[in-house]
């Protein structure tokens, strides 16, 4: 500090500009300017001395004493007498803490923060580190492809002029460091599944398995010993015929081959600083620039990564399958309260026991499969009719849906009126409109509101005779019965203008209503007479 001030006076500098630069004082700054005066490094007229500085580490004032250095604490005396005590254990490996609580009990007094600043002041808060020992991490030929992604840059679309993080996705081969890199927009499950197809074709093969963290798109639950994996990252590995190693949480030292990658791809874009072309270009730029660096010695085996690659791994290496694996798409979601949770605007039926659960949903083009906790629930075929919204299986739905679904509760109900509405009713189902078809049988059966059930099935007994499955061809037989007079009156019931009385449920038979008339009659003259 004492030279880059004096130079600093030399070249003119003032003495609030010095302090305000170098934050120190001006009373030190004063104090130099006066001994610079008294060896002859500057003249009294501000301007340099007759006298050169000293050559570098050569001090600039000898003799001068460090004033610093004379103050110093009781702790610092007592520790400092333990220093080479201190020092030994420290070198074997000891933690800092492990030190201080072992430290002799004539050294009183001496608290845990006075006895860090003693280990930073003496320079041996790093000591140690050096000397422990770490495990080395050992691949052989063909054993791991390990991953990790970083942010590499943000960048403005043009199509909309938002700021975009742009992601790179790195990879290297544990035995011979060759590298490779995928830049992508984002994380989710297709992306990274494609990015790993990507860099095992650019690798020439499969590895026995691929290392990486706990990401959400592979690792649905992180764990120290077993995670619960993605249902579709597993297929996918199933594919390729490799596994998916996910490490424990927090321990990035599993995977120190690739830590330090992340950062290298970040310098490899120092030279496109500020300058965007698209996603094309900037990913050819970085494969060029990563195949430059796989052709150079790598820093710790002093190997040539492609050459080792070439030479030794490529062989080992598990052929790709003839066909590319189809990406499913994937979803996770709550399930409702009937047990049915969305999907590509479809709702699939996991079982009202799972409602209020998270269910995690894979579908292709051809079958949509829904997991609990990495649990295959069950697995429906994909629905592409846009009439139909709810999927389920026969044992999944409710009693009345059944009978519903599949005719039988219309086909009974017609069968009570009698064997030709039944018939009427099974052909009206068979032809498929939906809710065109169950409007007219329910106009059929509401009929006995009005009909007798014989009248009713001798009308679709001939509409039948007709080919017809209208419901006003029905009602059309009905009118011509009453016309005629042959409409028969149902068994229980009287004859009522010609028509028979009704046989539903809730009509009363008319015999009731006469028997009730004189009783009316008798309260309307006591009323009078009232």
């Amino acid at each position: 500090m004492d030279r880059k001030i004096i130079e600093m006076l030399r070249e003119g500098s003032a003495v609030k500009a010095i302090a305000r630069s170098l934050h120190v004082s001006k009373k030190r700054i004063k104090e130099l300017r006066r001994l610079a005066w008294k060896y002859g490094y500057l003249d009294r007229g501000g301007g340099p001395g007759e006298v050169a500085l000293p050559p570098y580490p050569e001090a600039v004032f000898p003799g001068r004493a460090d004033g610093r250095s004379q103050k110093m604490s009781e702790e610092h005396r007592m520790l400092d007498a333990m220093r080479d005590w201190i020092k030994d254990r420290l070198e074997v490996g000891w933690d800092p803490i492990t030190v201080f609580e072992e430290l002799p009990s004539n050294i009183s007094g001496v608290g845990r923060s006075s006895f860090y600043r003693y280990l930073a002041r003496a320079g041996l808060t790093r000591l140690g580190k050096h000397y422990r020992v770490a495990c080395e991490i050992v691949h052989e030929p063909g054993e791991a492809l390990i991953l990790d992604w970083g942010k590499l840059c943000t960048v403005i679309d043009p199509a909309t002029g938002k700021k975009r993080t742009l992601w790179a996705f790195v990879g290297v081969l544990g035995y011979s460091r060759l590298r490779v890199v995928r830049l992508v927009w984002t994380l989710d499950v297709e992306t990274t599944l494609r990015a790993i197809e990507d860099m095992l074709r650019e690798i020439g093969g499969v590895t026995r398995k691929v290392t990486m963290d706990n990401p959400k798109c592979i690792a649905l639950e992180a764990s120290l010993y077993e995670p619960v994996l993605n249902p579709v990252a597993e297929r996918f590995a199933q594919h390729y015929g490799f596994f998916f190693e996910c490490l424990p949480p927090r321990r990035p030292d599993l995977k120190g081959k690739i830590e330090r990658q992340v950062p290298f791809v970040r310098r490899l874009r120092q030279s496109r600083e500020g300058l965007w072309e698209g996603l094309e270009a900037e990913e050819a730029h970085l494969r060029r620039k990563v195949a430059l660096a796989n052709e150079q010695k790598h820093g710790t085996t002093r190997l040539r990564p492609r050459e080792v690659w070439a030479a030794e791994e490529r062989s080992t290496l598990k052929s790709l399958p003839p066909v590319a694996y189809e990406i499913e798409r994937y979803h996770e979601g709550i399930a409702r309260k009937d047990g049915y949770v969305r999907f590509d605007n479809k709702y699939y039926c996991a079982g009202e026991e799972y409602r209020d659960k998270k269910i995690v949903v894979i579908g292709n083009f051809k079958h949509v499969a829904l997991y609990h906790k990495g649990e295959l629930l069950i697995m429906h075929d994909r629905s592409t009719d846009p009439r139909v919204s709810k999927i389920a299986k026969p044992h999944q739905l409710k009693p009345w849906e059944k009978t519903l679904q599949d005719g039988a509760y219309y086909c009974q109900r017609a069968a009570d009126i009698g064997p030709h509405a039944k018939s009427w009713v099974e052909e009206v189902l068979r032809q498929g409109q939906g809710f065109v078809d169950t409007r007219r049988v329910w106009g059929l059966l509401s009929l006995d509101k009005r009909y007798g059930r014989e009248q009713i099935d001798r009308a679709c007994e001939r509409a039948l005779a007709m080919g017809s499955t209208s419901y006003r061809m029905v009602m059309k037989m009905l009118d011509i019965d009453e016309t005629l007079g042959t409409a028969r009156a149902a068994p229980s019931a009287g004859v009522f203008n010609g028509r028979a009385s009704a046989t539903h449920k809730f009509t009363r038979p008319l015999e009731e209503y006469q028997k009730l008339l004189p009783l009316w009659q008798t309260n309307d003259k006591e009323e009078g007479h009232a």
